[in-house]
């Protein structure tokens, strides 16, 4: 898809290898996922900057990413400070 808003741009995401298989494993997942979500978007152009999850965040241009719930609170942060400059 050649007009994805968000080609070129980085960001972070949940892994796709918890979604192979921890999550599957753990009962988290009643099965397999049709497409992994990192996967299928770096088909798009994007680039995703994490691997696994451990509260990563990310911000390109004014999108703000995190990798997972561990970065709820990093991400809280980060949007807050842009809010901040944007009411300045």
């Amino acid at each position: 898809m050649e007009n994805y808003p968000f080609k070129d741009y980085e960001i972070c995401v949940f892994p796709d290898a918890l979604d192979e298989g921890a999550n599957i494993e753990i009962g988290y997942m009643p099965g397999k996922l049709q497409w992994l979500l990192a996967e299928k978007l770096i088909q798009l152009g994007v680039k995703v900057m994490n691997e696994g999850i451990g509260g990563q965040v990310h911000q390109d241009r004014k999108l703000l990413t995190g990798d997972s719930p561990l970065a709820s609170n990093a991400l809280g942060i980060l949007a807050a400070n842009e809010l901040l400059k944007v009411a300045e």
